[in-house]
């Protein structure tokens, strides 16, 4: 069983570096005034009522669905995917973001190429906003948790070798104070993209990840950056070295795990917060997840080639409770006591007194698919 020890004073704080894929120094951001992504003409999005609890998103080649603690559906919504699929003529996978964001109170979600959309309980949804899109440009983004902006990444896979990136800001309905960023050239074959998805008080949570891959088994997040959503300053970095970074953020920040299944857990300032002892066999360099709370870890066998069965590793800080799921991988927490994974959701009993193994129950999704996140959505 893991022992965790908590280190209140240790700080790896890393501002502001030049790296690929990340938002460097102010010097090299530039701010334009624009209206690409403004609402469709005759569009006047309403609100369904802010939403309440806490939810999974699973998405599909054609819906998104808003997914209860006890695996019901609590809404479901058509959804077109995207045109780009590939990098290059040589067929390598555009590595592309969930398209899918939360704010505290509403669920947006990219429907095709340009339109983003936000979800009207139980099965419809309204236009908001357009981004850039089309057969060789993709857009990720992420709305605030207040659903007054929305920040988005622009892949442009035009060129036959390089990807161009651009990061912008703006208002979310109206396109307003609209300002580009941050901007990059990356090479098709090794470089990186970002992934808005999510805010920290005021700044952004972006995710550093491969842009193109041969094999789905190599996707998983590089580096978290923490940037300023005006200047795209860089305010904290925490990068993985030797371990293996969380793929899906929480409130309480991102954990990494090592070859001996050891994880350390970060906050969004990138102060080390927790860190474990030697790990499960089995889980080792498993990918982990901070419960939305921090009291919880979990560590998933990812399936792929050559790796083993798909399992969950669930641990309650502290020490508490711990549990097995086997045959699911878990991709994010619902709550403290309830994880989503892509055909199922897991049950954890974490309030369970003493340092004892404990049954995580299993309730199968009535359509499986992949995960999109969690609401609500501030970090």
């Amino acid at each position: 069983m893991r022992r965790f020890a908590v280190l209140p004073a240790m700080a790896i704080v890393v501002v502001s570096c030049s790296g690929n894929g990340g938002p460097p120094s102010a010097s090299q951001s530039s701010a334009s005034r624009t209206t690409q992504a403004s609402p469709p003409s005759g569009s006047t999005p309403t609100s369904s009522g802010p939403l309440t609890g806490s939810y999974g998103l699973i998405f599909g080649p054609a819906f998104l669905e808003v997914v209860k603690a006890d695996a019901t559906v609590a809404a479901r919504v058509s959804m077109a995917m995207p045109s780009v699929q590939f990098c290059s003529s040589a067929n390598d996978g555009a590595v592309l973001a969930p398209p899918a964001s939360a704010s505290n109170d509403q669920i947006y979600f990219r429907d095709g190429d340009t339109k983003i959309r936000m979800v009207v309980r139980p099965s419809s949804a309204t236009d908001v906003t357009t981004v850039p899109g089309g057969a060789s440009v993709v857009s990720f983004f992420s709305v605030s948790p207040d659903d007054q902006r929305i920040a988005v990444l622009v892949e442009d896979l035009s060129a036959a070798t390089m990807i161009g990136e651009r990061l912008y800001v703006e208002d979310l309905r109206g396109g307003g104070h609209h300002a580009d960023i941050y901007s990059t050239t990356q090479p098709k074959g090794s470089g990186t993209t970002l992934w808005p998805v999510g805010w920290h008080q005021g700044a952004l949570v972006l995710e550093v990840v491969r842009a193109c891959l041969f094999e789905p088994g190599g996707l998983g997040a590089l580096e978290w950056h923490v940037s300023n959503a005006t200047t795209a300053n860089r305010i904290a970095t925490i990068g993985g070295t030797n371990c293996t970074l969380s793929s899906a953020p929480s409130p309480a920040g991102v954990g990494c795990t090592d070859s001996t299944g050891a994880t350390t857990l970060h906050d969004w300032s990138g102060k080390l917060i927790l860190i474990s002892g030697p790990g499960v066999p089995g889980f080792e360099n498993a990918v982990s997840g901070v419960s939305p709370a921090g009291q919880s870890l979990y560590f998933a066998i990812r399936p792929g080639i050559g790796a083993p069965p798909p399992a969950t590793r669930l641990v309650q800080l502290g020490p508490g409770p711990y549990a097995t799921a086997q045959g699911h991988s878990a991709c994010a927490w619902i709550d403290e006591d309830h994880l989503l994974a892509p055909d199922a959701v897991i049950q954890f009993p974490a309030e369970t007194p003493g340092n004892l193994q404990v049954n995580a129950t299993v309730t199968p999704l009535a359509q499986p698919g992949a995960c999109a996140g969690r609401f609500p959505g501030g970090l």
